[in-house]
């Protein structure tokens, strides 16, 4: 069974149910709010939150969807039949496999979520001071998304990229992740 989209053409109901999903994690809203022809930022899914649902995408079906994809199927019908068309899957996604679990380590330090986001940006850690805001120096949407999957990886973390806006710079981030 699919839901039919507007031209005719279906996306797996169970891919869009998955995808559905996914978009209200990503969101923090209530799945059953949201409509499957509505209009993704109408859903409140901006720039920063477009990159990070893509990203959660790509980790669940295991694709290589790029973050502008959401501009281009800007509903969520349109683009869970984007993903099945790219996952080549006509009723069911890929299973999922849990990750391995991420070695124990303690939360990290300005000056390792320095050297994380030197990564990212592909400069020198020491050209990063910990307390110039994150648009300052160069994240934009895609960085900070990369830079805190990154930043959960490392260290056993679930946090969205989203808290950036809240805790602006590297000391601010640190400390939040500190109390986390």
């Amino acid at each position: 069974m699919s839901l039919s989209s507007r031209d005719g053409v279906a996306a797996p109901a169970d891919v869009l149910a998955t995808v559905l999903g996914l978009l209200a994690d990503v969101t923090g809203r209530e799945a059953r709010t949201l409509h499957p022809w509505q209009p993704f930022p109408e859903i409140g899914l901006d720039s920063l939150l477009g990159t990070e649902f893509v990203a959660t995408v790509n980790a669940r079906f295991g694709t290589a969807i790029k973050s502008a994809a959401v501009l281009d199927h800007p509903s969520l019908e349109a683009f869970a039949l984007y993903v099945a068309r790219e996952t080549r899957c006509a009723a069911a996604p890929a299973p999922v496999t849990a990750p391995a679990a991420p070695p124990c380590r303690p939360l990290p330090s300005a000056d390792e979520l320095r050297e994380e986001l030197a990564q990212v940006l592909a400069c020198d850690p020491w050209d990063l001071d910990p307390y110039t805001a994150f648009s300052d120096l160069g994240v934009d949407a895609r960085a900070g998304a990369e830079f805190m999957r990154a930043v959960n990886r490392q260290y056993g973390l679930r946090e969205r990229a989203v808290v950036l806006h809240d805790h602006p710079d590297l000391t601010a981030l640190a400390a939040h992740l500190a109390t986390a």
